[in-house]
């Protein structure tokens, strides 16, 4: 059974907020030392100043991938969550192929792609699980 997703205020609060708390972790504890390394800073960012316009960006950014997300699932009729997932592996294919170029010219390293391109896949399919279940389960 196909669930339609409503743009409604659960999965625009709750999948944002998702992908707030996962890129805290994730440029953080987990990969915040090797991600600040190859990117060559040499401090944290919170000690330069506040860094208020990338957490604004950010924020910016998963609200429109989440209702881009929730757009897919309606006109594609999901009804399962592997084809939820699905949906998020061809979007995140599709973005991180149009990337591969501005690594390679802009000379980043083989490391820093995949923390990144990694961290999108993990983002994108976290954004369409939340959704389906929020549809499927919430409405």
């Amino acid at each position: 059974m196909a669930y339609e997703v409503v743009c409604s205020l659960y999965p625009m609060i709750a999948a944002p907020l998702l992908c707030q708390v996962v890129g805290m972790l994730w440029y953080g504890p987990l990969f915040g030392k090797q991600w600040l390394a190859d990117m060559n800073f040499a401090a944290m960012p919170g000690e330069c100043g506040t860094p208020i316009m990338p957490f604004l960006l950010t924020i910016v950014s998963n609200f429109l991938t989440t209702f881009l997300m929730i757009n897919v699932h309606n006109i594609l009729v999901v009804s399962t969550v592997q084809q939820a997932l699905l949906i998020a592996f061809a979007y995140w294919a599709a973005t991180v192929g149009l990337r591969i170029p501005h690594y390679a010219f802009g000379m980043k390293s083989l490391r820093l792609f995949l923390i990144d391109s990694v961290f999108d896949l993990v983002i994108a399919m976290d954004v369409s699980a939340v959704i389906f279940y929020l549809a499927k389960y919430a409405a």
